[in-house]
């Protein structure tokens, strides 16, 4: 552990990963999905964005898979217990999506 004030030599001692095409505003939550290597996050740039996640050897990348549109923030999101749906609620009033994320669902 570092002493206050010290240098610290590891620079991403949690070793985060950044995502490809991150959102362009806040994130409001995230969600893995129950079946697969696959992470939601729904942001209040009104968008819910799918990536694949994965690692080599140490290594963690991401894949854009999906990204859909609500008319206003996007606040949070719930998988389908078999990993094919994702749900998402927002500022859409009564408005709440489900997206089918499989080619057969």
């Amino acid at each position: 552990m570092a002493t206050f004030g010290a240098a610290s030599t590891n620079v991403n001692p949690n070793r985060s990963t950044e995502v490809v095409q991150p959102p362009s505003d806040s994130v409001s939550s995230l969600s893995f999905s129950p079946k697969a290597n696959f992470l939601v996050a729904t942001s209040w740039d009104n968008q819910v964005r799918c990536w694949e996640v994965m690692k080599s050897g140490t290594s963690v990348s991401t894949v854009p898979k999906a990204s859909i549109s609500h008319d206003h923030p996007v606040l949070c999101s719930a998988w389908k217990d078999d990993g094919t749906t994702v749900f998402s609620g927002g500022c859409d009033k009564l408005k709440c999506g489900h997206y089918y994320l499989v080619a057969n669902p």
